[in-house]
């Protein structure tokens, strides 16, 4: 049996929450490298260089859990005060994205145009299951686009774990902001976030539909999986970041494994952004000041990640 491994489906449920500022090509800064340090607090990063004037010029970076419990709460006094002394802040999407996907919500909603059934490329057990989970509103359900169901029940499978996006990180730094009438960057364009979770055409989208189905069930898999992400996040909320990135490179590797279009996916929600986002950040630290970075924890770890491309820029040593 194919296997659809914690990543993919951690990467599902992200953006059905954080539904990405464009980035020119990166290129070696002509300064001195910046100093990359994690500090005490959990997921929690700071990186001091200088402005394009000479000054100083900080960026903090909070690496997130899209998904928690009351235990990361509060923060540590150090977060804190970086966020609220920060002269600029910048989540996956700004202000503005929040409120453009507010009103692409009809179209995103909209039935498959061309009055495709999902059930209709399901197997009989499937069928049965997705019944199961959708009930009576698996007649709005069905004309969708296979996205959407299997985004839906990719928010099934954590339901297991405890864990509630009530208290995802980055919904409380984005509350807090809109609260104080503050505005934010955004590391990605909407677009970029909206190309990922609508990520291939609708073949490709059945069968990671279906990939998403063999977890449910299959009892050992469901477990399995389970059990992964609370390890996961258990790693994430005793700040062993070691542990952390070896699980993520881990599901990771099982997922392009499996199958071409997981690498492709993988590269897309990940490497690709994660190049991106050290231009960002390099623009920062030229601009000056102080910014307060909130992010997915998974695009700070890794062989992939953020840091590894601002230190082969030269931006961080």
């Amino acid at each position: 049996m194919k296997r659809f491994y914690p990543k993919s489906i951690i990467a599902a449920f992200i953006f059905c929450l954080v539904l990405t500022s464009c980035a020119s090509t990166p290129s070696a800064s002509k300064k001195a490298p910046a100093i990359l340090t994690k500090t005490d607090s959990r997921a929690f990063w700071r990186i001091d260089g200088t402005d394009k004037k000479g000054n100083p010029s900080t960026v903090y970076i909070q690496g997130t859990f899209h998904l928690g419990d009351e235990r990361i709460f509060p923060l540590s006094e150090e977060v804190q005060q970086a966020f609220i002394n920060a002269d600029r802040h910048a989540g996956e999407i700004s202000t503005q994205g929040y409120i453009d996907l507010a009103a692409a919500g009809p179209q995103l909603n909209a039935p498959n145009k061309d009055g495709k059934l999902v059930t209709d490329y399901l197997t009989e057990e499937e069928k049965a299951f997705v019944q199961m989970a959708f009930g009576e509103n698996l007649a709005i359900v069905d004309p969708l686009e296979p996205w959407q169901i299997k985004t839906a029940l990719a928010l099934l499978i954590y339901t297991n774990t405890g864990l509630s996006a009530e208290y995802g990180l980055d919904n409380s730094f984005v509350a807090t902001l809109s609260q104080n009438n503050c505005e934010w960057d955004g590391l990605d364009e909407l677009q970029v976030q909206l190309d990922i979770i609508t990520f291939g055409d609708y073949d490709t989208q059945i069968k990671m539909l279906k990939d998403i189905l063999k977890v449910f069930l299959d009892e050992k898999e469901s477990e399995e999986l389970t059990k992964s992400t609370v390890e996961l996040y258990e790693s994430y909320v005793t700040d062993d970041m070691k542990k952390m990135e070896k699980l993520l490179t881990k599901s990771n590797k099982k997922d392009e494994d499996s199958d071409q279009l997981y690498i492709d996916y993988n590269h897309m929600v990940f490497r690709d952004r994660n190049q991106e986002w050290a231009q960002d950040i390099t623009n920062y630290l030229d601009e000056g000041g102080t910014t307060f970075i909130f992010a997915g924890c998974g695009h700070w770890l890794g062989p992939d990640s953020t840091f590894k491309f601002l230190k082969k820029m030269k931006t961080i040593k």
